[in-house]
């Protein structure tokens, strides 16, 4: 029961705000950012308003936003919870939002390796969005435009780009693209050609780095969450993906989790993280795959972890007085509470 109280306490805190909330990477949405040119002035100013209250927010102008992305995880936790017509008007929010076309992020980003417009299409937003579709069953809404969007984000060396504005290799990046069209069932070719890519990029331990270019050796957590899952879903669609997603599972457990089975972000640390985004990734993963490799014994010490940053009225939050963020955040946490619930109810009624 608690689970089921804290992803519906959570749900309905994100139908009270109809969607809307601040985001941690929506510095530049600011009327101030206009005056900063360079990639570091752009990161330096996304996190000190990362690390801002609500009110200077208001000060710089920074407004709350509806995302595509939030509305595909809340579809998705909606559907897992049982409220299909919830799940169905979102799915028909992000259809009326995307117009046809793929979906982005509603501020401009600057990333350690991309700089991307405000609306500038990335797999990330889109995927979310598309397994969100797929969830309801409609996946035949989905405009022909955006697989060949897809498709064309697809590099003769045998990956997809994360956006159309980098060439970069980003292994998550890559692999959601050709999970995007693995579920929409086109260029299925191209699909196995970035599984093999990434699976030949997979190191001896079975873990991945971020990406293949300098700057992107770094692993952590939620993205290699976010490949053994897109690894997985590929595999059951009847690509070959050979032994890739238990050898990173079996990594992931080994790498991320301190002794007490805490969540950690990055393998070398030596403590556990309370950020929300990778605690509720590794929840879902819990919940997804808690009946391999004893994955379900760190299931107390991550809900705990997890439970621990929602308030009385059911937000998710970084810090007591810190803004709600329903993407990175709210989003993750509420899907992977659904997910829980959903799997204790169906071993409660075998």
């Amino acid at each position: 029961m608690e689970v089921s109280r804290a992803a519906a306490a959570g749900l309905a805190l994100a139908v009270n705000k109809d969607f809307y909330s601040a985001d941690p990477y929506d510095g530049l949405s600011s009327p101030l950012a206009k005056l900063l040119n360079t990639k570091l002035t752009r990161q330096a100013w996304i996190q000190l308003l990362k690390r801002s209250g609500e009110r200077t927010r208001r000060l710089v102008g920074v407004k709350p936003v509806r995302m595509a992305k939030s509305l595909a995880l809340f579809a998705m936790a909606a559907k897992e919870l049982g409220d299909i017509n919830l799940a169905n008007s979102l799915v028909d929010d992000l259809l009326h939002m995307g117009s046809g076309r793929p979906w982005g992020y509603e501020f401009d980003v600057q990333t350690r390796w991309a700089y991307y417009p405000q609306g500038t299409p990335n797999v990330v937003a889109t995927t979310f969005a598309i397994r969100a579709i797929d969830s309801v069953g409609r996946t035949d809404e989905v405009s022909p435009a955006i697989g060949e969007w897809l498709r064309n984000l697809y590099d003769k060396r045998g990956y997809f780009y994360y956006t159309d504005t980098s060439d970069k290799l980003v292994h998550n990046g890559s692999l959601l693209a050709a999970e995007s069209l693995g579920r929409l069932g086109l260029h299925e070719d191209l699909v196995q050609k970035a599984i093999t890519k990434t699976i030949s990029h997979q190191r001896p331990d079975g873990g991945w780095a971020y990406g293949d270019a300098p700057g992107l050796e770094w692993e952590d957590s939620f993205h290699t969450v976010y490949v053994i899952d897109s690894l997985t879903e590929l595999g059951r669609r009847g690509f070959l993906v050979d032994e890739a997603p238990t050898r990173g599972l079996r990594h992931w457990k080994e790498s991320f989790f301190t002794n007490s089975g805490e969540p950690k972000y990055f393998a070398e640390d030596t403590t556990s993280t309370r950020e929300i985004h990778n605690n509720a990734t590794v929840l879902g993963a819990i919940a997804d795959y808690g009946s391999e490799m004893g994955l379900s014994e760190l299931r107390p010490s991550v809900l705990r972890v997890l439970l621990s940053t929602q308030d009385s009225n059911g937000a998710f939050r970084s810090s007591p007085r810190g803004p709600l963020f329903l993407r990175w955040n709210q989003g993750h946490a509420v899907l992977a509470l659904a997910k829980l619930a959903k799997r204790d109810a169906v071993a409660e009624s075998n």
